[in-house]
């Protein structure tokens, strides 16, 4: 099967009819959002530490075809009417059943049928459609599920951090902190500029450097506008350098595929080129600078994305430090990192926690697992060692107690 149309297949559609019978007699349809890659990878439960057990990606009889799974389930309503008819679709959010929800969405479509993706496990959603003041269609669905994988059009390998558990029983809050792969615009440039390689998504070249950060060249599609703004997503970290910056700094496609650091419209930006900390986590800050710059967008009530190129390494090394912070144990830090190996980028890769640990990347292998502090029990070791990294580190950029003690009840419950 051609790995192009495995995106199609893994944003599986669950069909919700409506049902004329009484709302008190009818059975609330269950969706569980994560694909069926996602849901068999984490049936083989936790590892029993990080980086302690080989990749279950790993067994190619049992993941023959594991790229491209990216993508959450979708959930697709329809309804009787006519393909030129204008319909208003609404769409609430509870965490209890019966009870009134928030409106999440509101939209008007042409058509018989409706797409919803994006949204968030453990929940129910109640829709409705309806034509001028006629409703036409209604109902209710739960969710299921714990990875919330996100479909944003030309960025791969984008998750929420929440809905994983912690050693002192509570969960990480969906819906706060992203990590994704680059978000990805549309170029308006001459393509004369392009840059090799089918890695490189979009057109710009060494030479072709002052274009950019040009907005007239570089804009995000409407597609993803909608779903950023959906999902809610208004501040946006980029862990790239420049192309003349980090240790690749040659490899036009390592750093400028979404060429110009196309910016989220309203969004703060930050870019705090985190090459070199991957690698070098007592020689370089970046990876405290960047914990401090979410901690202080949260604060502010942002909700904060941070990415990399593909949302492996760079990315993974963030996210690692954080999940590590907040209590979460060593090997549900491990599973999230190697969801990477379902990438749509299609590189072909098996992201290993065990390989990371054991090669050449300092941050992880060699980073603040190695530092000293008074805990037998490996995963609370794991968060101590995290705190005292961002507290202790970098004197000039610590994160003090105060912001550090926020962010771990702030993205809790």
């Amino acid at each position: 099967m051609s790995r192009r149309f495995l995106p199609l297949l893994a944003s599986l559609s669950l069909m919700l009819l409506c049902i004329c019978q009484p709302s008190f007699a009818r059975k609330i349809p269950v969706v569980n959002l994560e694909n069926q890659v996602v849901q068999k990878f984490l049936s083989h439960g936790p590892y029993s530490a990080f980086g302690s057990q080989d990749s279950y990606f790993n067994n190619r009889e049992e993941f023959p075809e594991r790229f491209a799974w990216d993508k959450p389930v979708t959930v697709e309503i329809n309804w009787q009417g006519t393909s030129d008819g204008s319909y208003t679709v609404t769409l609430s959010e509870s965490r209890k059943a019966g009870k009134k929800g928030k409106t999440v969405l509101t939209e008007t479509v042409k058509g018989t049928k409706y797409l919803m993706t994006n949204l968030i496990p453990q929940r129910y959603y109640t829709y409705k459609v309806k034509n001028g003041s006629k409703t036409v269609l209604k109902g209710t669905f739960k969710t299921e599920g714990l990875v919330r994988m996100l479909n944003i059009r030309d960025c791969v390998n984008a998750r929420d951090i929440g809905g994983w558990p912690t050693i002192d029983g509570r969960r990480v809050k969906y819906g706060l902190l992203f990590r994704t792969g680059s978000i990805d615009g549309e170029y308006h440039g001459a393509y004369g500029d392009n840059c090799g390689g089918s890695r490189c998504r979009n057109p710009l070249h060494q030479a072709a450097q002052s274009q950019i950060g040009d907005p007239a060249r570089y804009t995000l599609y409407d597609e993803s506008v909608k779903a950023l703004q959906f999902i809610g997503i208004d501040a946006d970290m980029d862990l790239r350098g420049v192309t003349d910056e980090g240790l690749w700094g040659n490899q036009c496609m390592t750093h400028t595929r979404s060429l110009g650091l196309t910016k989220i419209p309203g969004a703060d930006y930050c870019q705090i080129m985190t090459d070199l900390a991957l690698h070098n986590p007592f020689d370089d800050p970046a990876i405290v600078r960047d914990v401090a710059w979410i901690i202080q967008e949260l604060k502010k009530g942002r909700h904060v994305a941070f990415h990399c190129r593909s949302g492996a390494d760079r990315t993974g090394g963030v996210a690692m430090i954080i999940e590590a912070l907040l209590g979460m144990k060593g090997g549900d830090i491990a599973l999230d990192y190697e969801l990477t190996s379902l990438s749509s980028e299609g590189t072909g890769q098996t992201r290993s926690a065990k390989n990371v640990l054991t090669s050449g990347y300092g941050f992880f292998g060699r980073g603040f697992t190695t530092l000293e502090v008074n805990e037998p029990d490996p995963d609370k070791r794991l968060q101590k060692q995290a705190y005292k990294y961002l507290n202790t580190a970098f004197p000039e950029y610590a994160i003090s107690s105060a912001d550090l003690d926020w962010f771990i009840n702030f993205m809790l419950e």
